[in-house]
């Protein structure tokens, strides 16, 4: 049922009514904050989603704003499996695996493409709304390492007053109707703020040098099917909905516990936590059900704590009553 079904159970228990505007920013002020921690506990059923991206090898490259966490990746022609590793196993001693079929995963920023040519921004969006909304810009000039400034977008385009070496901010004041996006004065497309989202961010991958042969010998070459997290959005609008579904119920939970936990009310708290992570844990639980699981029976590394048995070695016979010499 989205933001709005949310909203009006946790309001009813609370005692707040989400028409009245006081009482509605405190209720989505919560909403947001208990859905960040749960979407970050775990991975709840139905917010995975799998796309193909074409990818060149050697290069740090952004993936689309829709994209969150990445959890597996393979080729699309070959379907070998790639590596996703951190920043820090690149300064090994011996890092054979970093040069192939390997994603680094870097940081995450504001930009989806790198700046080269310092001038001012150029914001543009597709229609000015009422009240017009303000975008923030922060990034680095020749005379200031940071400096920040807000853009009321009155009109479809506008541009910022500081000529900008780099970007380490994007964001607006609300969500609202459609997306903003950040270029420079050649028109190259530098960031965008979706309209669903209150700040630019895009996952930074380092792309492994030698992922495929320097000649194509197919049409899918360079193209990775990868499973990955959807991007979480920023809660404002009634209709929008948690990216995975049935989960009302759960978030109300969570914003009970945050709000007892500062009404001092500890065992509320507790109590509301319980019930989120109990009905979470049945969700996650009822999703295995429905799927086939692989059991692998391997050797326990404890069984080699003793030498084994074999053949040539002292032998044991059954006897009345055990095992004998």
């Amino acid at each position: 049922m989205g933001v709005k079904r949310i909203l009006a159970l946790a309001g009813a228990k609370m005692g707040m009514s989400p028409s009245a505007t006081n009482s509605r920013q405190v209720l989505l002020r919560f909403l947001n904050e208990a859905a960040e921690e749960l979407y970050d506990s775990f991975d709840p059923p139905g917010s995975l989603d799998e796309n193909t991206f074409k990818v060149n090898g050697d290069q740090t490259i952004a993936l689309p704003y829709f994209v969150g966490e990445p959890r597996a990746a393979r080729e699309s022609d070959s379907f070998i499996a790639w590596h996703i590793n951190k920043m820090r196993p690149r300064y090994n001693q011996f890092n054979w695996s970093d040069a192939w079929r390997n994603f680094r995963l870097k940081n995450t920023q504001c930009l989806c493409t790198t700046v080269t040519n310092q001038s001012v921004g150029v914001i543009t969006v597709t229609a000015v709304e009422n009240p017009p909304i303000v975008v923030t810009v922060l990034g680095t000039t020749d005379t200031a390492a940071s400096i920040s400034e807000d853009i009321t977008m009155d009109a479809l385009s506008k541009n910022t007053t500081n000529q900008y070496l780099d970007y380490s901010a994007f964001r607006k004041d609300r969500v609202n109707t459609c997306n903003v996006t950040l270029s420079d004065v050649d028109g190259k497309l530098l960031s965008v703020i979706p309209n669903n989202q209150i700040e630019a961010l895009f996952q930074i991958f380092d792309v492994s040098s030698f992922p495929w042969l320097a000649q194509s010998t197919s049409t899918r070459d360079h193209y990775l099917e990868i499973l990955y997290k959807k991007a979480l959005p920023y809660f404002e609008d009634d209709a929008q909905e948690f990216p995975a579904p049935k989960y009302d119920i759960i978030l109300v939970n969570k914003i009970l516990q945050l709000w007892s936990e500062e009404q001092d009310k500890t065992k509320a708290a507790i109590m509301y936590d319980g019930k989120a992570s109990r009905s979470s844990a049945r969700k996650n639980q009822n999703r295995n059900r429905e799927t086939e699981d692989k059991i692998a029976l391997t050797n326990n590394p404890h069984d080699t704590l003793l030498p084994r048995l074999r053949p040539g070695s002292r032998r044991y016979t059954w006897g009345r009553g055990g095992y004998y010499p």
